[in-house]
This record gives structure tokens, sequence and C-alpha cells, in this order.
């Protein structure tokens, strides 16, 4: 395979900037400063979008019949109309068994033809074998024959437990890995090559999105091994509450996967001089290098992909050391560097960097800033999320409860409180409070929306459709409101 192209620099790049907390920090003693390090995605034509290769994985087991298949099959259909002939479109149904009905097909006027008569001939079948149809959904993305598309993803749909096939989570798991880094060995080609990783063979982190239906209480699903296996994946999982909500959930994800404009986003943090990293809030693995003498001063994040007008936000803690005399020009604090595949010019984007200046001096600090203080916010309320399912899942509702009326209660008294964007996160926090007023109302519903809302403000996209409008762009929007003629 030829070799990336390097870019040159452009205003269509992500954009990347730093803020602190206050522009001012007192001199004589250690400080500790909140920061952000954070990326725009900028606003691509739909025109010029990258071709896309989508593996859609369906569960049509029993507990599918009825309304929930009919709304899947007519999603199907409308996720057939909106591809373009460069695209492709695969589908990989399960029961017990698991079937290959069409493999990756280029969205010709033909084929859409075609595909769609296979489409409206689904029916319900028995089990789940939730296993099997994902790692038969994977392999066709590693399998398949042909120019791949630089954009890939596996959209997974199902309504019920794995009683069929390999069952518990980490089984699961380990058969994604295998088939995400699979081994190469002498001169045997790998079967997949991304351009912007210098060779190995895997699939792409960032191409499993989860969709994942919980209709009524007979008809259940575990959401954690749902959220775990899209993280594993890089991408979301959809809590699907109602059955009308199945082709905006669709719609929603489609939009997301044809507006994306970069790939495998590498980020350092660099704290420069004396000052050092106390913490960094980034909801992805971060790999930390020690100074000489001993203290944190740089680390690296993988940070998948990103979308068309979408952000991501890395909440830090700094540590600044004393110092005896009023630095207004102090020299940067922090420095941030990314790097990234642009899908849409073929491309190697290295080295866009963005410094933190920060001024030290007695008196007044100023107001706070808006992004970090909102993005600390969301930082809070995801944490709270993450740690008061478990609570609740152990029968400590009562816990469960304390942890999110804290995050409320801090969110309420800060600076952005009022902002529509907290405003928002407070609304999902008590909207899960409610849902622990007792284990019924947790098992049915709460837990679900719980372990999404934490996955949706963990990584900064949406995953969930209700009112609110955080984490959307306008690709997003436009195949919503689509999807509802």
């Amino acid at each position: 395979m030829a070799e990336a192209q390097v870019a040159a620099a452009s205003s269509e790049q992500v954009a990347l900037s730093c803020n602190a907390e206050y522009a001012t920090y007192p001199r004589g003693s250690n400080q500790v400063c909140w920061a952000t390090a954070s990326l725009k995605a900028p606003f691509y034509e739909a025109a010029a979008r990258a071709p896309v290769d989508i593996v859609a994985v369906i569960d049509k087991s029993g507990s599918m019949r009825g309304a929930k298949l009919d709304l899947v099959k007519k999603t199907l259909l409308f996720v057939v109309d909106q591809l373009k002939e460069c695209d492709r479109l695969s589908l990989v149904t399960y029961d017990t068994n698991v079937y290959l009905d069409f493999s990756l097909t280029s969205m010709s006027t033909t084929n859409k033809d075609k595909t769609k008569i296979t489409i409206s001939k689904l029916r319900e079948g028995s089990s789940t074998n939730l296993c099997g149809g994902l790692v038969r959904g994977m392999e066709e993305v590693v399998q398949s024959a042909g120019e791949r598309a630089q954009v890939q993803s596996v959209l997974l749909l199902t309504d019920g437990l794995a009683n069929q096939g390999v069952r518990d989570a980490e089984g699961i798991l380990a058969k994604m890995r295998e088939l995400q880094d699979p081994p190469v060995h002498g001169d045997v080609a790998p079967k997949f090559l991304c351009p912007s990783c210098n060779g190995h063979a895997f699939i792409p982190p960032e191409n499993l999105r989860v969709l994942s239906t919980r209709l009524d209480l007979g008809s259940d699903h575990d959401s954690n091994l749902l959220e775990a296996i899209s993280s594993q994946g890089g991408g979301v999982y959809y809590f699907i509450d109602s059955t009308d909500k199945i082709p905006e959930s669709f719609a929603d994800c489609l939009g997301g996967l044809l507006s994306v404009v970069g790939q495998n986003l590498a980020l350092k943090i660099e704290a420069v001089g004396e000052t050092s990293l106390s913490a960094v809030h980034a909801n992805r693995p971060v790999q930390w290098t020690t100074a000489n003498n001993g203290t944190f001063n740089l680390c690296e994040i993988q940070l998948g992909d990103i979308q068309s007008e979408e952000e991501r936000d890395i909440v830090l803690q700094l540590s600044l050391p004393a110092v005896e005399a009023d630095h207004e020009e102090q020299g940067p604090a922090m420095r941030a560097t990314l790097s990234y595949f642009d899908i849409l010019s073929s491309t190697l984007v290295p080295n866009i960097t963005a410094e933190l200046m920060v001024a030290r001096r007695d008196g007044e600090q100023g107001p706070a800033n808006t992004t970090v203080d909102q993005q600390r916010n969301r930082v809070i309320a995801a944490a709270a999320l993450k740690d008061a399912d478990p609570l609740a899942g152990q029968g400590k509702l009562t816990e469960a409860r304390k942890v999110l009326g804290d995050a409320v209660a801090v969110l309420e008294k800060s600076p952005t409180a009022t902002s529509d964007y907290c405003k928002a996160l407070q609304e999902d926090l008590k909207r899960s409070l409610d849902s622990l007023k007792s284990e019924v109302q947790y098992k049915r519903h709460g837990h679900q929306y719980i372990v999404s809302k934490m996955q949706t403000h963990s990584v900064q996209r949406s995953n969930y459709v209700d009112d609110h409008e955080y984490y959307q762009n306008r690709s997003k929007s436009g195949f919503r409101a689509l999807s509802k003629k």
C-alpha cells in the first residue's frame, strides 16, 4: 500500500486549543490549575464525504417478532436509500444460528433493489447467538474483497441476552480482540491495512456501534455487556427504550458515520518547565511518561475518530510551582500536539500544536473560563453515573441516589450552572435519580438509561434519542429528520 501523504496546514483541519480555568494564578505558592485541551472538527459538505462500509448485524430471535422486526426492516430500507454507489452494505442476521444474508455490496441502483428484497424477507427465528453474529459481522469487515472504505462500521442491534454460543462478557470481548489485532506472520500480508497505523493489521477501533432495544420487562438485555462491546470497539451504545425510536436511533448513528472527518486521533499533552500533570480525565487509556525527577510531564491519548462539528475536551489538572515574581508574560505551562488521518483528503495531519499560557500574580483571578467549568461539570456528571450504577445493581439505592444527588448539588453551584449545556447535564442526573426510586424502576429502565448517559457524556457523542441536542451535528440532525418522514 502506498504511504499516506502529509497534509499542509488548512482551516478545514481539526482545530486544537487550550484553556485554563483562570487567566492568572497567585505566585507565592503551588497552585492547582484546571485546564482543557479541546478539539473541534470542521463542518464538512455531505457531497464530499468519504465512502463507507457498513455491516448491519441484526438480532432476529423470537423476541424480535412483530412490530420490532418490522421497524428494523423499515429502517434498514431507509439506510439503503441513503447510501451512494461508492458505499457498501452487508447484512448478517442471527438467532440460534448465524446467517450472511449478503456480503459487502456496492449500493448501485440494481444492488439496492436486490438488497431490499432480501431485507423484506427477514423473519424471526429462535434463540440469541449474539457472539456468533457479532464475530461474523466483524469478519465481514476483515475478509471482504475489493477496495475497502476508509470509514467502516459494524452496527449491532439486539434486544435480548446472549443464550447461545459464547455467552459471558469476557469470552465475547476476547473473540473481538482476536479480530481487532490478529497476528501477522512472516511475509503474509495483513488482511486489512490502515494508511495511518504503520502497517499493523487491525480493524479500526472506532468501528463498532451497538444499538439495543429494551421494550418491556420480559425482554431484557445486558447493557453492561453491550456498553463494554461498544467501548472496546470505540463506538457507542444506543439504548432504545421504545419501538418508535428504532428508526431515529439508526438515523442518528448513520448520520454520524457519514460525517466522519478524521481517524486515529492521537493527542500528546506535555507539561512545560516545572509544571507537572496531576490528572487527565479522558475516558481513554492514557500512556504516561515520567521525567527524571519522577513527576508526570508527558502523556499520549488515543481518541479514535471524530465526526463533522464534533468536539473532544480533555480535562486536565496541572500543578503550577510557586514563583518569586509576577510573570505577566510567562511562557507556556502546557503544550498539546494533535496528529490524525484526514479521511476527506487521505492525508496524515501531523503536529497541530496549541499552548496554555498562564500569568502569575497576586490579586483577583477574574471569572472562571466557561469551557473549563462546563467540561469539568461533564466529567463530574459522567463519573457520578459510573459510580452510582454498580451501587444500584447491588441494591444500594440510597447510596446510589446520594452519589447522583451530590453531583447535582456541585453542578448547581458551579459558575456555568445556568448554561443550557449544564442544565441538560443536571436534567440527565435528575432523571437518573428518578429511575432509582425502586428496584423495579431501576431494573426496568434506570440501569440502561444510566449506562447510556454515562457513555454519551464520557465520549461526547449522542447515543440516546431524546429532546437534548448536545453532541448533535448537522448530519445527524438531518438524517433524524428524514427518518420521521
